[in-house]
């Protein structure tokens, strides 16, 4: 569920995995059409995040994921779809941080 939720709210991201040098693991979120991105390193208690370009992906993310956790962390039965030629919009139950429009060009 945490990584269909930030899909919607990162809807143009894609996740990338590497390992540096030093075999440390790196994570990043790219989206080139915004280009923009979100790179994550673990520092041992947990990630060090450090985001560029003119959109904030990580703080998309996070407030998306910390609505869905005091929304009690409802399942993928919740979530809803409404469909039109111009959008597809997307909720779960009333709580306007876990809703989501993507237009359609």
């Amino acid at each position: 569920m945490p990584a269909f939720l930030a899909q919607l709210a990162a809807p143009g991201a894609q996740l990338v995995c590497a390992t540096s040098g030093d075999g440390a693991l790196q994570r990043y979120v790219f989206d080139a059409d915004r280009e923009s991105f979100a790179a994550f390193t673990e520092n041992g208690s947990g990630w060090t995040v450090r985001q560029g370009g003119p959109v904030a992906l990580w703080d998309d993310i996070e407030r998306t994921l910390i609505a869905w956790q005091n929304a009690e962390r409802p399942g993928i039965s919740t979530v809803r779809l409404r469909v039109t030629p111009r959008s597809h919009t997307y909720w779960i139950g009333d709580r306007p941080a876990l809703r989501w429009e993507h237009r359609l060009t």
